[in-house]
């Protein structure tokens, strides 16, 4: 049989105790930490007696028929930071296994998406969802800044997840990215006198900024975060936003 497991958006001590039962009866253990900067791995490793497998892109995205023919006879848990089926390509893992006739469970865990809300924002008022790329060569999307007026236009708040790739994605470093792309082309979308809004989810009091985008290009701000760019505020998000913001210090 195999599980899906979400591991939450922290660390170890978010694990439900579904989940810690599914792990410990498991035959085999894969955790999965590139789709999200987990805090968790050493920690999990200390709770649970047993060799954690962790793995690579490559294992689950293209190799994962392998850990599926080893799921014919064992009970195998998959474990994925968030929720295992949000954010993620890990849904192709459950339409394979359906299609080897596998037995699957998935069990649910917090994530980003509904973490967020914690900034006061009304989570059916968000519209699609984007990510903001640690520019490389060759490689500099403007489908950010595009998305992002997509959703101001319909006055929906947009989610935009920082990139992760080697390292997390400084606050400042991705308002700068979407700054230049509005001064290439002057579309409005990134108004710097407009305000946006830096959340971090901890393990105890998350942290929330809500300020003018150009108070925050020399803001700092703890890291893995994401930038919200509201749509049309509802007197009430507005105040749950100056409540539970914190004061930028310069």
């Amino acid at each position: 049989m195999l599980y899906m497991v979400g591991l939450g958006i922290y660390d170890e001590e978010d694990i439900s105790i579904r989940g810690m039962k599914a792990i410990e009866d498991a035959d085999e253990v894969i955790l999965e930490c590139y789709t999200s900067s987990w805090k968790g791995r050493d920690g999990l490793k200390k709770i649970v007696d047993k060799d954690v497998e962790e793995v690579e892109r490559s294992d689950l995205e293209e190799s994962s028929v392998k850990i599926l023919e080893r799921a014919v006879d064992r009970d195998i848990v998959i474990l994925v930071p968030g929720d295992p089926l949000v954010a993620t390509t890990h849904v192709e893992i459950l339409i394979q296994a359906n299609k080897m006739n596998l037995e699957t469970s998935v069990i649910h865990s917090s994530s980003i998406y509904s973490a967020v809300s914690e900034t006061g924002l009304q989570i059916y008022k968000f519209g699609k969802t984007t990510t903001i790329p640690i520019p490389r060569k060759n490689y500099r999307p403007v489908s950010p800044y595009e998305v992002i007026g997509e959703n101001k236009e319909q006055g929906l708040h947009t989610l935009a997840l920082l990139d992760i790739t080697n390292r997390p994605m400084e606050v400042p470093e991705a308002l700068g990215y979407l700054t230049e792309i509005e001064n290439e082309k002057k579309e409005g979308v990134i108004d710097c006198e407009q305000k946006a809004v830096a959340f971090s989810a901890g393990p105890g009091k998350s942290r929330v900024v809500y300020a003018k985008i150009a108070e925050m290009l020399d803001m700092d701000f703890p890291t893995p975060a994401v930038l919200i760019f509201p749509g049309e505020l509802h007197e009430k998000e507005e105040e749950a936003l100056e409540t539970f913001s914190e004061e930028i210090h310069e």
